[in-house]
């Protein structure tokens, strides 16, 4: 995926973003020359992936309320 940053031609002083996925920049930038007809795109930059997947402390809803699980063999896949 790929955010693209272009400025229609009939709002020269207003820039936009979308974006296209796409294999690779040069592909990205002609799809967004397709899909942005009547504008010139400035500026195209790869959406980069989170570095880890975000890790959530595990919990259990006990009695109304989430506690935490104190030990990892409690843990329930």
């Amino acid at each position: 995926m790929y955010t693209i940053y272009y400025t229609e031609n009939d709002a020269p002083g207003e820039q936009r973003i979308g974006m296209v996925s796409a294999p690779n920049p040069s592909a990205a930038r002609r799809i967004a020359e397709m899909q942005f007809v009547n504008a010139t795109i400035d500026k195209v930059m790869e959406l980069t992936p989170p570095e880890a997947e975000t890790q959530f402390p595990g919990a259990r809803f006990i009695n109304g309320e989430f506690r935490p699980v104190l030990y990892a063999d409690e843990v329930m896949s």
